[in-house]
């Protein structure tokens, strides 16, 4: 299906994001973090950022715990809500996809946030969260790669997504063998940012300038995959040789 152009759709849109982010740097400049929570980490996405929308999820956590929701139930809804991400991209819904994927990546953080709340974490939990998570991430490159499968960027699809998926392993087996492992640009926060924030970027901005080429573009969207594709390889690099070098030569940490 041929996409549509929608300016005054998207230029609607664009001042309702445009409120709702001014109103958000209102209240993220409020946030205070300690010395330790700041000098921690070297993602991306700050300490501040992640500090202001842990308090901006606690009510919706308060809700869900009171009114006695399953951790899995949004551990199953996040990978739903990325396979239609992976559907709206291969359809070249791109504003849509981005929104999917921005919901998913706030349901992953929920489900984590709700297990603590109602004291039910465990090893089950965790498995289950995991194998979703895969599975999501593989739904939404595949709707990518759909999106992008008559050009060079299919090719950068696919390191994004083997980028992704690396990331993940290497932290997995490197916490199977006693390491700690947090370290990293492209954890999956700033891979929800970069993939959602940008392709509700480049569904506004396509929509608005295609008056011009009659259809909308997806500029921004590959822009943010080749950024994503690197930051991923990258971190699953540094990632592996953090944990080479903390086992050592003779393998134990």
């Amino acid at each position: 299906m041929e996409p549509v152009c929608r300016p005054g759709t998207a230029l609607t849109a664009a001042a309702v994001i445009g409120v709702a982010v001014a109103l958000s740097l209102r209240s993220l400049a409020k946030v205070r973090v300690d010395d330790a929570a700041s000098a921690a980490g070297s993602a991306l996405i700050g300490p501040r950022i992640r500090v202001w929308y842990r308090a901006a999820l606690e009510p919706a956590e308060e809700w869900l715990a009171a009114n006695g929701w399953s951790p899995d139930a949004l551990t199953y809804a996040q990978l739903a809500l990325s396979v239609l991400a992976g559907w709206a991209y291969a359809t070249a819904c791109v504003f849509l996809g981005g929104c999917l994927v921005m919901t998913a990546g706030t349901l992953d953080i929920l489900d984590g946030g709700l297990a603590r709340r109602r004291g039910v974490p465990g090893a089950r939990g965790a498995l289950v969260d995991s194998i979703a998570d895969r599975w999501a991430e593989f739904a939404t490159f595949v709707g990518l790669g759909a999106l992008y499968r008559d050009g060079w960027m299919l090719a950068v699809v696919a390191l994004a997504a083997f980028g992704s998926q690396m990331v993940s392993y290497v932290r997995a087996r490197a916490e199977g063998l006693g390491l700690a492992m947090a370290t990293g640009r492209a954890q999956r926060p700033e891979r929800y940012v970069l993939l959602g924030f940008g392709s509700v970027l480049s569904g506004l901005v396509g929509h608005l300038t295609c008056v011009a080429t009659g259809r909308p573009g997806h500029g921004i969207l590959s822009a943010c995959l080749v950024v994503l594709a690197a930051v991923s390889v990258w971190t699953a690099v540094e990632r592996a040789s953090h944990a080479a070098a903390a086992l050592g030569r003779d393998g134990t940490p």
